[in-house]
């Protein structure tokens, strides 16, 4: 799969990123406004029984993680604890910015974030007369929120024809790119993403997580499934995740009416 959608990245580029995380391989708005609910307790364990489709499975650093039937139920009970879709508009960045009190601004086509400590993160968006389909470097910054339980501001980045996701660290003003839409976890030491891509189109399908340390995020690992899209993420516990997914048929396409499946992610320790 190219790797248009995701541009240069300051601190070595994109590569670096990739390679500082495991390597890949197929395995088959303004704040963050948690619903209501009780604090979540570590889950039950879940009774072993047969995966319904085999592929899910993840292949992980510290070992291959079995994804474990879930139900819908559970998944709805869960806070929500990422970020409401945002539109590649400009009029939508207006309310988040007014909540960052100063500490994030727009100037033209540069957003400037500032952390803590550490000099200002600058992301300048590609003037609108060089984004074009020819120009796999083209990008438009858009400021979509925070998430404050894991220090993170959040950077929409809109490509040609996908895009991605850019954490900034409120206190140290390192930053990292990943895909798809982040959901904190409840102990802020981990932001999961889910990108589903294989519906057409050229967004990437995958899932990443990042590890948020004392000097900001880091991409531990990103996983690109070929039999399953994760839709969405919400954390049951510090350490586990529930997912919505989709799979795909026997010929390897995902219809319209495939219906959404539901399996818990527990993380290698």
């Amino acid at each position: 799969m190219p790797l248009r959608y995701l541009p240069h990245l300051a601190l070595g580029g994109l590569a670096a990123v990739l390679l500082s995380a495991s390597a890949c391989r197929p395995d088959a708005p303004a704040t963050e406004r948690p619903t209501a609910g009780p604090p979540a307790a570590a889950p039950p364990p879940l009774a072993d029984t047969a995966l319904a489709y085999p592929s899910d499975t993840l292949h992980l650093p510290g070992g291959v993680v079995r994804l474990r039937p879930a139900t819908a139920a559970a998944f709805n009970r869960l806070p929500v604890r990422g970020l409401p879709d945002v539109a590649n508009d400009s009029l939508a960045e207006r309310p988040p910015l007014a909540a960052a009190q100063g500490r994030v601004r727009r100037a033209g086509r540069v957003l400037v974030l500032t952390p803590a400590q550490g000099p200002p993160v600058r992301l300048a968006s590609t003037p609108p007369a060089e984004f074009t389909l020819q120009n796999d470097q083209g990008v438009r910054y858009q400021y979509w929120g925070s998430l404050p339980a894991a220090h993170q501001w959040v950077v929409r980045a809109w490509y040609w024809e996908s895009d991605g996701t850019v954490l900034v660290d409120q206190r140290t003003g390192r930053r990292v790119e990943a895909l798809g839409s982040p959901v904190a976890s409840p102990d802020g030491r981990f932001v999961l993403l889910t990108s589903p891509g294989l519906g057409g189109g050229d967004q990437p399908n995958a899932l990443s997580l990042v590890e948020i340390t004392a000097d900001g995020p880091r991409l531990r690992w990103q996983r690109e499934p070929t039999a399953w899209q994760p839709e969405a993420a919400r954390w049951q516990a510090p350490g586990v995740a529930l997912l919505r997914l989709r799979h795909t048929s026997a010929d390897g396409s995902l219809a319209d009416e495939a219906p959404a499946t539901y399996v818990q992610l527990p993380l290698p320790r």
